[in-house]
This record gives structure tokens, sequence and C-alpha cells, in this order.
């Protein structure tokens, strides 16, 4: 049997380390020698990172460019692998329980959410710094869940439906893995935004999501940060927060 450390890498140091410029730390070598959970979870990033670049980026990028062309405000053309600037490799140590448990469910349902800016395109994780002006797209696997719907309240208490865009209720999906079409473009209230992706067997009406977001937006910036739930049905609720900062 196999001693793992009681502490782990971090979210920001995983992400580095599947860069592919990633520096070899000996300190993070190190440590993934002797912890096999933090092998598993680099292995992890290392194939979605394969998987958005083999499937995702070339099959998103010429509808993209297409309404781009078509003056749609929904713009994200030329996507690139992502710069390594922002993802330094940090060695910093967490607790058993990592933030990310709101990005996978049981069942199979996954919620991804990347990021571009100047050109680079990263994947958001929990607590990441985000700033006005980056956009973003999604990509879920709903698993056994038949509907899908993306909610936002930010730091403003402003709630918002991302996916399907100011729809009135969820979107039916099929199985398997799916980029969401269009990309959001984020405004400049400062402070928290929380996202939920929420996936139903039965569509869920925005009014009573958006109800939802509000109530937890009521409770302050601390309330945005802590919450793991909304008060509506679901087969699974994804979630994960990330601070919009002003450069």
């Amino acid at each position: 049997m196999t001693n793992e450390p009681s502490s782990h890498l971090t979210s920001l140091a995983l992400d580095a380390l599947s860069l592919p410029t990633a520096p070899a730390a000996p300190e993070l070598q190190s440590h993934l020698d002797g912890c096999e959970s933090c092998r598993a979870a680099l292995d992890e990033r290392l194939r979605d990172r394969e998987v958005f670049l083999r499937e995702v980026f070339p099959a998103s990028e010429p509808a993209l460019q297409e309404r781009a062309r078509g003056g749609s405000w929904l713009r994200w053309v030329g996507l690139v692998a992502v710069p390594a600037a922002a993802l330094a490799a940090v060695l910093v140590f967490l607790p058993l329980h990592d933030p990310l448990d709101g990005y996978a469910a049981k069942g199979g349902a996954r919620f991804q959410t990347y990021a571009r800016r100047s050109g680079g395109v990263f994947e958001v994780h929990d607590a990441d710094v985000l700033r006005p002006g980056d956009e973003l797209r999604f990509v879920v696997d709903p698993g056994p869940a038949r509907y899908l719907l993306v909610g936002s309240i930010d730091g403003a208490d402003h709630a918002s439906i991302y996916y399907p865009y100011d729809g009135q209720r969820s979107a039916e999906l099929g199985p398997g893995r799916h980029e969401l079409a269009g990309s959001i473009v984020l405004d400049d209230a400062p402070g928290p935004e929380r996202l939920f992706a929420l996936l139903s067997r039965e569509p869920l009406a925005a009014d009573a999501v958006r109800a939802a977001l509000e109530r937890v937006g009521a409770g302050g910036a601390g309330a945005i940060r802590e919450a793991r739930r909304l008060d509506v049905p679901s087969v699974a609720q994804l979630t994960l927060h990330f601070e919009k900062v002003v450069p």
C-alpha cells in the first residue's frame, strides 16, 4: 500500500505543470513521485488539454470566424493554445479536499470553463482572477441529464443566464461532450462571480434560477464565494467562482 502525503498540490500548480513549457521544479516532481492522487489529477489535466486542442479548438474555429464575419457580438476568433505567462508553477499545498469538487459530479457529468484574453486561451479554475473583457466559453458533458442551464451571480448582485443565452428555460443536450455555442464577454462589475451549470432531467425555468441566484447574491461577496448549491431541482449542480478585477 502506498502512503500518500496529507496535502496535495493546488490547482494552480497542477495547471502550470500541464503546460508544455512547465519547468520541472524538483519540489513538484518529488511530490508527484510520492502522491498517486496528484499524478492522477495531472494526467487528467493533460488529457483535457489534448482533447481541447484536438477536438474543441478545430471544431469551433470555423464557426466562430463565420460569426465574427457576420458581425455577431459573440466573437471568439483565432483561438490559440494558452501561453504560460499567467500560470507560473507555484508550490503551494492544500488540505486533502480540493476546491475543484464543483467541476465533476457522480454519473459522469462534467463542466469546464475556458477564457480567452489577448489571443491566449486558458482553463478557468475555482478562485482564478479574471478581467473585464475576458471572453468565456463552456464545455460540458451532461452525464445522465438531458437539460442544461448555466447561470451566474456577480458582486453587483446581477444574475445572468449564460446558456441558453437569455433563454426562458434549460436547453436540451444529447449525450457526450459539448462545446456550448457563443462566448460571454465579462463586464466591469468587480468582485466575485459564481457560475452554476444546472443539469436536470426536465427543463428548469430561467426565472426560478435567476431568483435563486439573486438570493445568493443578496448575501454579499462572502455568500457568492461560499455558495455550492442553488435552491432548484437538478440532477447535478456544477459550480465554480472567479474574482473579477480591473487591471
